[in-house]
């Protein structure tokens, strides 16, 4: 996430615990609530998400 904020990608108050959360939620989700299985396809969706949502302008 650093080397991100320093090329502009990021805005440095986005939190970077909470895109982490925002990326294994979906994962936890289908692991633990609907016992589903995981794949690779689904964790680089997950992750791609988060991204994108770090890259979202932060408001106020």
């Amino acid at each position: 996430m650093t080397r991100a904020i320093a090329r502009g990608e990021v805005d440095p108050r986005v939190d970077a615990a909470e895109v982490i959360r925002l990326a294994v939620a979906p994962l936890f989700h289908r692991l633990f609530i609907a016992h589903e299985p995981v794949t690779a396809e689904q964790t680089r969706r997950a992750a791609d998400v988060a991204a994108a949502l770090a890259r979202t302008p932060v408001g106020n």
